[in-house]
């Protein structure tokens, strides 16, 4: 017996030697390079047949001890023998151990000198290949049709199999470089840990992007995007993302809108090279919504004069839209604004739904120079602080404007008006409309004002007098032209007034008409008395044309000419009515005439100025000529005829001009009518949609919750 055991010890020694020798010998075998080797050329068949192209690789390294694999210069070409994918080095660390629990766990992965070369030849391409370079890749690969279905009621169908689970620990990429089309992506580094335990965190480094579109217009416009470093980890049960140096530009080779056209502002969609950094916090992802917090943004654009340098709030994102709550902006140097909330609602081609968006109540102060360089250079001085209050709701083609209040410090300036701007998709349908329900200030805060734009400035001696100014009116802005008009009115009498501004032609034309106005007062002439009068008038604004004037005759007159009737006015101790008044100025000296015939005598006058500051100086030469014992020459009763049909004609004229004006008023306070109705329809319907998104909000937020 006790042979036998020593027997079997012997025998089990000798099996057990031989494993260990068999196993040793087998992983030497497999770590040795004439296998490794082998391994590389099976591999290199494989997937050469699987794929029918050519497949080329340096060299492959595996290791069953350390469970990893190594793969060095591997190629792969497109079926246009082509070089498709690129990639200088792989390699995968495999955890054996939760192979046991149908896991596969890498604990490390590292690509290296990534290359992607992918084509698809657009439809709108006269190429016959049409099919996507890389599309026998996915055929290649694509799993095999399912098979029959087993009885329901085989041992097969009640079995539950878990399914694989690729876990990966921490990956790292690159230099990696992708190009679909003439579209790119580059990449310097991601890296990206999954611990087993503890929280995730990430980072890219060198991300940038660039592609090319054809707009609208037909050109050709390149986009690129960079990002220099995204971070993302968690703390606290948030995740924090922070992007640092985000760069995104766009070139439709063209010259820039200003760039002969100065005072258009720098604004330019085929311009834009903005910089930004923001940090964002989210906090909880609960089916589709997300919620998070802004917590700093700041984005920059030298050139066109972006300059947000704060931007923080709440974010609620759906599929439906995004929610802002508790939003402040600051730009430039002291433009600052806040508001509660503001809802932004996506198109939804299904429903038909357009893009929709509306705030609470906006708040704060601006600097008009924060915003000029964008829009308004004409701004760029204006640096007084404007309190502003504002609510505002649009779509993709057009923005609503209600309450708006402005003030100046101790209510120097208030403005209280309403507007809307349409036609946004097309310049030349664009109309930007606002009515000023109200507008108070004095003499002394309009010069202020005034003195903010860097313009030429006329009779600010005159504006000085008038203490102070009440208006209420509307403007228009239309495709190269802006209308002004409304009732003025200050303490030496009120105005009604129409003006346009004619960009095409260049000109400044419109009317003014009061019952009383004290000219002499506000004109330091102390001589002239209250008037009653309606004037004509037209002024070039041409730069060229001006500024050939002044070369010639030198001066610093407004050009044009005014036409005026007065029903009533004084000039000393001398009351006249029915007086006709021309005015017209060369640049240099204006040069007026007035007539007031009678039927006792025809009192005229000429007069001449060459500075608005110093209208006392006038020079006037006052003409009588009596018509008691004289007797009118055929001429001169022709003349007086022919002037009596003139008035009668340009009365006839005013008349259907006011006519056609009321009914213009009239259309307009229709059509004010019918948008104030639109707009309060539109307004109910944005409070109703704002108000089922907030129950469905609560409702998700609820299920949530649950």
């Amino acid at each position: 017996m006790k042979k036998l055991f020593r027997a079997i010890r012997i025998a089990v020694g000798v099996l057990v030697a031989l494993a260990v020798v068999l196993l040793g010998g087998g992983f030497y075998m497999l770590h040795t390079e004439w296998l490794q080797q082998k391994l590389k050329t099976k591999a290199l068949d494989l997937l050469t047949e699987k794929l029918q192209t050519r497949v080329t690789l340096d060299s492959v390294s595996v290791s069953l001890l350390t469970m990893d694999a190594e793969l060095f210069g591997l190629n792969v070409e497109d079926r246009q023998q082509r070089k498709m994918l690129v990639m200088d080095y792989l390699q995968a660390d495999v955890d054996l151990w939760p192979l046991l629990d149908g896991d596969i766990r890498v604990t490390e992965a590292k690509v290296q000198g990534l290359k992607a070369e992918l084509h698809k030849v657009r439809k709108d391409s006269l190429s016959p290949d049409t099919v996507a370079n890389f599309q026998f890749v996915i055929d290649a690969f694509k799993k095999d049709k399912k098979k029959a279905k087993a009885p329901k009621d085989s041992v097969s169908m009640k079995a539950k199999k878990k399914k694989l689970e690729l876990i990966v620990n921490k990956f790292t990429a690159e230099r990696i470089a992708l190009t679909y089309n003439e579209d790119s992506v580059t990449l310097d580094r991601l890296r990206f840990t999954m611990p087993r335990h503890g929280a995730p965190k990430g980072s890219i480094e060198g991300l940038h992007g660039r592609w090319e579109r054809t707009n609208k217009k037909g050109e050709l416009v390149t986009h690129e995007a960079l990002v220099t470093l995204l971070d993302y980890h968690e703390e606290d049960g948030e995740r924090l993302v922070s992007l640092e140096r985000v760069n995104f530009r766009t070139n439709n080779h063209r010259p820039r809108k200003n760039a002969s056209k100065p005072k258009r502002g720098f604004f330019d969609v085929g311009h834009f090279n903005v910089w930004a950094d923001l940090k964002l916090s989210i906090d909880r992802i609960a089916g589709d919504t997300v919620h998070g917090h802004l917590r700093e943004m700041t984005a920059r654009d030298s050139i066109m004069g972006i300059d947000i340098r704060k931007l923080q709030c709440e974010v609620t994102a759906t599929k439906r839209g995004l929610r802002l709550e508790d939003v402040q902006i600051q730009q430039g140097e002291g433009t600052t604004l806040h508001f509660v909330r503001g809802d932004l609602m996506f198109p939804n081609k299904k429903t038909g739904e357009k893009l929709r968006y509306f705030t609470s109540t906006i708040g704060g102060t601006a600097l008009l120079k924060d915003i000029s360089r964008p829009f308004a250079p004409v701004l760029r001085k204006f640096s007084l602080p404007l309190m502003l209050s504002v609510r505002m709701e649009g779509n993709d083609d057009s923005m609503n404007f209600y309450d708006i209040v402005v003030t100046r410090p101790r209510q120097a300036l208030t403005i209280k008006a309403k507007g809307r701007i349409t036609g946004l998709k097309n310049k030349y349908d664009l109309r930007v409309h606002f009515d000023v329900n109200s507008m108070n200030t004095n003499a002394k805060e309009a010069i202020t004002i005034i003195n903010q734009f860097a313009v030429k400035k006329f009779m600010m001696e005159q504006l000085n007098a008038l203490g102070n100014i009440r208006y209420k009116g509307s403007f228009n802005v239309l495709y190269k032209k802006e209308e002004f008009q409304g009732a003025l009115s200050t303490r030496h009498g009120g105005l009604t007034f129409y003006f346009a501004l004619d960009e095409n032609n260049k000109y400044l034309s419109g009317w003014a008409q009061s019952t009383h106005l004290d000219i002499g007062k506000i004109m330091n002439m102390r001589d002239i008395g209250p008037v009653e009068a309606k004037a004509n008038f037209k002024f070039d604004i041409s730069k060229p044309r001006t500024a050939l004037m002044r070369r010639r005759l030198g001066g610093k007159l407004p050009i044009g000419e005014v036409t005026a009737h007065v029903n009533h006015a004084s000039y000393k101790f001398v009351k006249v009515s029915n007086v006709d008044v021309k005015i017209v100025s060369n640049g240099a000296i204006a040069e007026g005439s007035v007539m007031a015939p009678g039927s006792f005598a025809d009192l005229s006058c000429t007069f001449s100025f060459t500075n608005t500051k110093e209208m006392q100086k006038m020079k006037i030469k006052p003409k009588v000529r009596f018509n008691l014992f004289r007797k009118k020459t055929e001429a001169e009763k022709a003349a007086r005829a022919e002037e009596k049909a003139a008035r009668k004609a340009a009365k006839e004229k005013e008349e259907a001009a006011e006519a056609k004006e009321k009914a213009a008023r009239k259309a307009a306070k229709k059509a004010e009518k019918e948008a104030r109705k639109e707009a309060k329809k539109a307004e109910k319907e944005a409070r109703k949609a704002a108000k089922e998104a907030e129950k469905a909000a609560r409702k998700a937020a609820k299920e949530s919750d649950n």
